[in-house]
């Protein structure tokens, strides 16, 4: 009996440890998972790749590492479609020389990819911010930019070509402008230029920044970003981007050699095509198992699933902490299939949420109402990656990562 898992971030990956993990002797299952990239990528940690020393494999967890003593078989390729009725996927491109491959219980774990709004200019100028790629692709624009700015006599031309803006000012906008305001004078300095020629842009449509956090650390975000040097820039969309300059549609010209769009995302836009229902936003509709409502032998869990929490009715947001719930609930329920018993329903809680707002300080709440800001919320945010190693890698991982995370913060 196989269960084929597809895509391999935090809610698939955990999702193959734990099954593997909860095998036992007479289950007869056989775990494949999909996945083109041969690692998993911690989006929350890219701003240290885009604006520190490159260190890409702090946030890149090698898969072969994870299941090397795992019964867990691994394909580096794409699902290209799934038949739900035979219960078969397609691996492999479209047309000849993909392969059928049959499942006994077929998770799709796929994710969710940058969304990039229609804004004139917006595309080609903008970098995302959703790999490592993207994270590289930043440090490599804004050293190009300082190169540029060294040779440029006049300061207020200058300070144009030192303003770097964010685009989006939830959690991973926060991040980015955070380490951005916080780590760019020290880079400057090592360049030779002067930090008092940098500006730092934050440009969000709604009224406030980060509306997942209660008010008072909304406001303490706020006066950290301030004392960094950061501008907000509330209340207005991106009208148009045009080279070195953003428009806002309420008339403003911020200078903007640089951009980094972290706007929003949207689920795995292939998913939507394999025939299961889909919600307003594309995001596959899952039921209180987590199952998809027409295919019982379908689960669709993480960011691609459009689960609905029976507290509230709401649809759960793209976050890492439901990614990883929901897989450690889909292992239990396959397991207990696998045994001949029933599933049980996915019954999600908050446990908190931390945002960084550069390498050493951050905000958030955890259960019991408990607020930290500053170095107490950044250890707590970096606690939950240790849990997270822990529970895909045990022990030995947890301590050597650990370890890594000391040394990049000495």
């Amino acid at each position: 009996r196989r269960v084929v898992i597809a895509g391999g971030g935090y809610a698939g990956t955990t999702l193959a440890v734990k099954l593997a993990k909860g095998l036992k002797r007479g289950d007869d299952l056989e775990i494949l998972l999909v996945e083109p990239n041969p690692c998993q990528q911690a989006l929350s940690e890219l701003a240290l790749v885009a604006v520190g020393p490159p260190r890409p494999d702090f946030c890149e967890l090698w898969h072969p590492t994870v299941f090397k003593d795992l019964a867990v078989s691994i394909c580096y390729n794409r699902v290209d479609s799934v038949r739900p009725d035979d219960h078969l996927v397609t691996i492999g491109p479209r047309g000849e020389g993909g392969e059928e491959v049959p499942y006994w219980r077929l998770i799709i774990a796929t994710g969710a990819v940058a969304f990039v709004p229609p804004v004139p200019g917006l595309r080609e100028h903008a970098v995302t911010m959703w790999s490592v790629d993207d994270a590289q692709e930043l440090q490599r624009r804004i050293e190009e930019q300082f190169k540029k700015a060294i040779v440029i006599a006049d300061r207020s031309e200058r300070r144009r070509a030192l303003s770097f803006v964010v685009v989006g000012a939830g959690a991973t906008g926060m991040e980015i402008v955070g380490t951005l305001g916080q780590m760019l004078p020290k880079r400057m300095l090592a360049f030779g230029l002067d930090p008092s020629d940098l500006s730092v842009h934050v440009v969000e449509g709604r009224p406030d920044i980060l509306y997942d956090l209660p008010d008072a650390l909304r406001e303490k975000v706020r006066k950290r970003l301030n004392k960094l040097g950061v501008t907000l820039h509330l209340g207005s969309m991106v009208e148009r981007v045009e080279d070195g300059a953003l428009y806002l549609a309420d008339g403003r010209e911020i200078p903007a050699p640089v951009i980094c769009f972290c706007g929003g995302a949207k689920a795995d836009p292939d998913a939507v095509a394999w025939g299961m229902q889909a919600d307003p936003s594309g995001r596959l509709v899952a039921n209180e198992f987590g199952k998809a409502p027409d295919h019982d032998d379908i689960y669709i869990i993480g960011d691609v699933s459009a689960f609905r929490d029976p507290k509230d009715s709401r649809t759960l947001p793209m976050l890492a902490q439901f990614a990883i719930h929901q897989a450690e609930h889909c292992a239990e329920n396959v397991l207990a299939e696998a045994r001949g018993k029933k599933p049980e329903p996915f019954i999600p809680n908050m446990h908190g949420e931390f945002v960084s707002v550069g390498p050493t300080w951050g905000a958030g709440w955890m259960l019991g109402g408990m607020k930290l800001t500053g170095l107490p919320a950044i250890v707590m945010k970096r606690l939950t990656y240790v849990l997270y190693w822990w529970i895909v890698g045990g022990v030995k991982l947890a301590v050597r990562r650990t370890r890594e995370m000391f040394k990049m913060f000495r």
